[in-house]
C-alpha cells in the first residue's frame, strides 16, 4: 500500500481529543491499563509504580463504565478494590465472552510477541459497527535522531519488542480482518530545539493514532 492511500487525517496534540468522543456512551473495553513504569524519587532510588494508566483514568472520565484488561493480576486485584471496573486477562488470547463498540490498545501494541495475533483478537472482540483505536511510538520521532548523532544508536525501550509505522501497521491490520478508516499523528509538547522539525514533516512526530474496524 503506498502512503499516499493511508487515511491521514488532522495531526492532534492529545489523544483524547479522538478518544473522549469514542468512548462517550460507547460500551468499551481498554487495553493494558496498569501502569508498571519505573521512575527516580529524590534519592535516585528505583520505584515501581502500580495505579491505573493515566489513559485509562482519561477515559473515565469520559466514561466510568469502562472494562480495563491487564494481566498483571496483583494489580488489578487493587484496582478492583478502588471501584476500577477490571479484570485479569491476557490481551493476546482473552475470551471475554463479549463484544465492545470501542476497543482502546493505548501503546500495548511494541510490547507484544504477537501483534498479528493480538489484532485478530481484537477484531473477534468488536461489535460490527465498534471501532479500534491503537496509539504506539512513532520509530522515526525527530529524537531517535538526534540520539543516534549523540550516542550512534536510537532509543529502545527495555519492554518494547517492535516498531510500526503507519503503513506497516496498516498492512497488518488488513491481514488480521481489519480496515483502517483513519491515522492521526499525535505531537505532544517537547523540547522545541530538538523536536521543531516534526512540525514541518508528520512523520517526525512522537507516536500516532490509528482508527480500524471490522472488514
Amino acid at each position: 500500500m503506498s502512503e499516499l492511500s493511508l487515511p491521514f487525517k488532522h495531526s492532534v496534540k492529545d489523544r483524547m481529543e479522538v478518544i473522549g468522543p469514542l468512548v462517550t456512551g460507547s460500551k468499551t473495553l481498554d487495553l493494558g491499563v496498569v501502569d508498571s513504569r519505573t521512575q527516580k524519587d529524590a534519592t535516585a532510588a528505583r520505584l515501581t509504580v502500580k495505579g491505573a494508566t493515566s489513559l485509562h483514568a482519561a477515559i473515565r472520565e469520559f466514561n466510568d463504565d469502562v472494562l480495563g484488561v491487564d494481566i498483571d493480576s496483583e494489580s488489578i486485584d487493587i484496582l478492583s478494590g478502588l471501584d476500577y471496573k477490571v479484570k485479569v486477562a491476557d490481551v493476546i488470547t482473552m475470551q471475554l465472552g463479549e463484544k465492545f463498540e470501542t476497543i482502546i490498545a493505548g501503546d500495548i501494541i511494541e510490547h507484544l510477541d504477537n501483534a498479528g495475533q493480538f489484532l485478530c483478537n481484537l477484531a473477534e472482540h468488536l461489535t460490527d459497527e465498534g471501532v479500534l483505536v491503537i496509539t504506539t511510538p512513532n520509530p522515526f520521532y525527530i529524537k531517535q535522531t538526534w540520539k543516534i548523532w549523540r550516542y550512534n544508536r536510537p532509543q529502545v525501550h527495555e519492554a518494547h519488542t517492535c516498531w510500526f509505522c503507519p503503513g506497516t501497521l496498516t498492512n497488518l491490520c488488513s491481514r488480521c480482518g481489519l480496515k483502517v478508516t483513519a491515522i492521526h499523528w499525535i505531537r505532544r509538547p517537547g523540547q522545541w530545539i530538538r523536536t521543531w522539525p516534526k512540525h514541518l514533516r508528520d512523520y517526525f512526530s512522537n507516536s500516532f493514532m490509528l482508527l480500524a474496524e471490522k472488514r
